[in-house]
């Protein structure tokens, strides 16, 4: 489902919290809450068998008068192996929740049959957007909903040879078709521990792709900077969401993430919570979400159909472009009959007459086409152009003897030999007396 079209037809949520049954007193401040469902999961009843909803959980979830996100925090997109567990309750809690879309990280969080019990970065190379794409893919054919996935803290050194973050985030979300969550603090510890930096991770990804942007605090550990979603969102952090989330064109939502143990106080939360209303308001206010192709295609051909003046004037050069190529159609094709028309009205008069030929009828791609209608459009006109249907019949019918392999029979009220051997020349027939004439005109030899 989440190609571009189906992201850009999600709704706007607005600011919101990742739930937790402590944060039950600030709901009144936010405009969405973001679950994450293994929270509210039973163990599997028997090996291999699903993990199981606590169905009176996610019904109190349910009536909470929020709209609900679901975010996956134990079935991570990045790595070889998946505990394929978790599938069937994540969708049925994001069926449950009826979240319009559903995230996971890009991380891996097992080798082999070994629970690592943490998400871990995955190896940023070719064959790992391989994998993360089809990963991706595989999750989306499972899910009701558009998908996302967030870009991920690391806190290793890079791998020599290996991808860059921004790089490597922006090829897995084109490759899988899918959504970016983009996690600001994430990408700001990355930052601080040593990989690239967020202005440049953000300009290598997708904007229009990013739905959903998450913000929090972190703090301190054996010389790296964690992400612990713990006490307020960092200035730091808070410096690049002003810059940040005006670029995004698409943006649905903006979450808190904060641990109830580790939340500020009250009031603080709640100010936090206002310094993301103002951010929710700044988006894509710097970069407006480009038209889908189809909308695009059909405004351009709008403009360029139309004579009407434009502020684009880029315009004006592709009409004139276009009305070349098409002129040229036709005069490669009724050379003769352009001739006549020159000689006899002038270039502005053929100018004039063309531009009512493009304004009433489509473009051919094939110039026989093309020749073809222009002369149906021509001979409905009041021209005084002496001999004009006799030429186009001869050079149209010398194309169908072309196209056909047979010889065309043309008539002329005139003696066709002086009038074709004068347009050849570059000169106006001169007047000829009536008669009767038939020429067959013959496929070349």
């Amino acid at each position: 489902m989440s190609d571009l079209q189906d992201l850009r037809g999600l709704p706007e949520l607005g600011v919101g919290l990742v739930y937790w049954p402590e944060h039950d007193g600030l709901l009144d401040l936010v405009d969405v809450v973001e679950v994450e469902p293994q929270v509210f999961w039973f163990p599997a009843r028997a090996t291999g068998a699903p993990y199981r909803l606590d169905v009176r959980a996610f019904e109190r979830l349910a009536r909470i008068p929020k709209p609900k996100l679901v975010h996956g925090v134990g079935h991570p997109v990045g790595g070889t192996v998946a505990d394929e567990r978790h599938l069937r309750p994540f969708a049925e809690s994001i069926a449950l929740l009826q979240a319009p879309w559903a995230s996971e990280h890009l991380s891996f969080n097992r080798a082999g049959s070994d629970d690592l019990g943490f998400l871990l970065p995955p190896v940023q190379s070719e064959e790992g957007i391989a994998l993360a794409v089809a990963n991706i893919r595989k999750m989306r054919e499972r899910l009701p909903v558009p998908f996302a996935f967030e870009t991920g803290v690391s806190y290793l050194r890079p791998v020599p040879g290996e991808l860059p973050d921004g790089t490597f985030f922006a090829a897995v979300a084109r490759g899988a078709g899918c959504g970016i969550l983009l996690d600001l603090h994430n990408l700001w510890a990355n930052e601080r521990n040593g990989r690239q930096r967020v202005l440049d991770v953000v300009s290598e990804l997708p904007l229009e792709r990013v739905i959903e942007v998450h913000l929090a605090g972190g703090q301190e550990y054996a010389g790296y900077w964690v992400d612990a979603h713990s006490g307020p969102i960092a200035p730091e952090v808070m410096e690049y969401a002003r810059q940040v989330i005006p670029r995004l064109p698409n943006l649905k939502a903006v979450i808190y993430e904060v641990m109830p143990d580790s939340a500020p106080a009250a009031e603080e939360t709640r100010d936090q919570l206002r310094e993301l209303r103002e951010l929710w308001e700044s988006r894509g206010s710097a970069a407006p979400l480009p038209p889908a192709p189809a909308d695009w295609e059909r405004a351009l051909a709008t403009a360029l159909q139309s004579r009407e003046a434009v502020a684009d004037p880029g315009i004006a050069v592709l009409r004139e472009l276009i009305a070349s190529v098409r002129a040229g159609k036709v005069a490669d094709t009724l050379p003769l009959t352009t001739r006549l028309l020159l000689l006899t009205l002038g270039g502005a008069a053929v100018d004039e007459l063309f531009a009512g030929f493009w304004n009433a009828a489509p473009s051919e791609p094939m110039a026989t086409d093309e020749a073809r209608r222009f002369a149906a459009h021509v001979a409905d006109l009041p021209l005084e152009v002496p001999y004009l249907r006799e030429v186009m019949a001869f050079e149209l019918a010398a194309q169908r003897a072309v196209l056909t392999g047979r010889a065309q029979a043309v008539s002329f009220g005139v003696d066709p030999g002086p009038v074709l051997a004068s347009l050849r020349e570059g000169r106006l027939p001169a007047a000829q007396p009536p008669g009767m004439y038939e020429v067959a005109v013959s496929p070349p030899a």
